[in-house]
């Protein structure tokens, strides 16, 4: 009897074996039926079975099911960011580093005349111009030179009084001496006025001398008035002065190469010209952003090179700042005396200055190679898990081979040294806000 039991209950075990292994077949060919494959490149192309694509070759991917969460890993999320977002690389980085830097900012300005040294050049009389001997704005003038004549009524009527009182009444010496003094509120000078006694012969044209040497400039007020007879052209004239000085210097209006004034054209009373600027001392003048020379002062140290003369290079200091604003901009008009009695610089002449600004301490510096500068914003390059991304950074000051931060960027960030390199010719940067 025993023997029997054992033989059925040998029987059972083979039944549930089998029973067993004919459910694991059965779901084991439900889930095989219910996968699907397709090709990444050509997703028409579907089969119940792993193989490769009968279009173009590549293996077969499984399809996830409805609903089925894909899990992102780190590799796979790298992937799947746009080639604009980061770059992977193994360019060289740095840290900011803090340190007191002493450096230079270089500006570019002209020279222009003094206008502490600028002599105005009124007529005292009205009346009709005879003659001319200035053509153009900056010819050179010396002191007693004639600039112009005029016939003046008034004048002609001055000289016959007292040339009448000559002849008349020579004893009232009162009478004489009045008609002496207004033809010297006139403009006459005394050697004139003595030449007109020994004569006894009235001049109908006056002339205008220069009171000292230098060279004209027409006033804009006369300029603005006669702007039709005169050409706008930008001219290099005499002595390597050019038109294009007065505009740099801050004259209210453009000097035509011509100066307006003609011949034949009747000026009034007390109206003024010409200027006479005395070209011995003149003006280096820079104007730059406020931004960019904030920290210049007056006194600062400064060599000036001039264009076109890579041999000379003067040092000077700054000796007037002014501030001003124009077209929403803030700006800086750095000025720099200079003495120039052999005429060595001319005006409009193009100059480059460098400027040399006290140590900053403790600021966070970063090397100039490592910023991207894109126009309206600057960017850096942060490493972060291999990756690079771009930074916006807010830029400060500027030495030769470094650049301030002030923003955008802590102090153990590692950026790329070479900013350009992470940027070929044919891509845009996607700049993210900081992370």
């Amino acid at each position: 009897m025993n023997s029997n039991l054992r033989s059925k209950l040998r029987l059972i075990f083979l039944c549930l074996m089998v029973a067993l292994a004919a459910c694991k077949k059965r779901d084991d060919h439900s889930a095989h039926g219910g996968d699907q494959y397709t090709c990444p490149m050509h997703p028409q192309i579907i089969q119940d079975k792993p193989g490769t694509c009968p279009v173009c070759g590549m293996d077969l991917v499984m399809k996830g099911r409805p609903g089925e969460e894909i899990k992102i890993t780190k590799e796979l999320s790298n992937l799947l960011k746009p080639t604009n977002a980061a770059i992977v690389s193994s360019i060289r980085t740095v840290r900011p580093v803090e340190r007191s830097v002493g450096f230079t900012t270089e500006v570019k300005g002209v020279i222009t005349y003094d206008t502490r040294k600028a002599t105005t050049l009124p007529v005292r009389i009205g009346g009709r111009i005879e003659k001319l001997f200035v053509r153009y704005n900056f010819q050179p003038v010396r002191k007693g030179q004639k600039v112009l004549e005029i016939y003046s009524p008034e004048l002609v009527t001055a000289q016959r009084e007292l040339l009448y009182l000559l002849e008349s009444d020579k004893d009232n010496s009162r009478l004489i001496q009045g008609a002496r003094q207004r033809l010297g509120l006139l403009g006459v000078s005394d050697a004139q006025i003595d030449q007109l006694i020994s004569t006894r012969k009235e001049s109908y044209s006056f002339p205008v001398y220069s009171p000292v040497d230098g060279y004209i400039v027409e006033e804009a007020s006369v300029t603005n008035r006669n702007i039709a007879s005169a050409p706008p052209v930008s001219a290099t004239m005499g002595n390597g002065m050019s038109a294009s000085g007065a505009v740099a210097s801050g004259e209210t209006a453009a000097l035509p190469s011509e100066i307006g004034i003609r011949e034949g054209m009747y000026v009034r009373t007390g109206e003024r010209l010409f200027k006479i600027v005395d070209a011995a001392n003149v003006w280096a003048e820079f104007n730059q952003y406020q931004g960019d020379v904030r920290d210049i002062k007056v006194k600062d140290s400064i060599e000036i090179a001039f264009d076109n003369t890579n041999d000379v290079v003067v040092k000077a200091q700054v000796n007037f700042i002014q501030p001003f604003f124009k077209k929403g901009e803030n700006f800086v008009n750095l000025r720099v005396y200079l003495s120039n009695p052999k005429g060595k610089y001319t005006i409009g002449q193009l100059v480059t200055g460098k400027f040399f600004t006290r140590a900053v301490d403790h600021a966070h510096w970063i090397p100039v190679t490592s910023v991207l500068d894109l126009g309206d914003e600057h960017v850096v390059f942060v490493k972060r898990r291999g990756v690079f991304r771009p930074r916006v950074i807010e830029q400060g000051r500027k030495s030769e081979e470094w650049i301030e931060v002030l923003s955008g960027i802590d102090i153990n960030d590692s950026i790329a040294y070479q900013a350009q390199y992470m940027v070929d010719s044919e891509s845009f940067i996607k700049v993210s806000k900081r992370n």
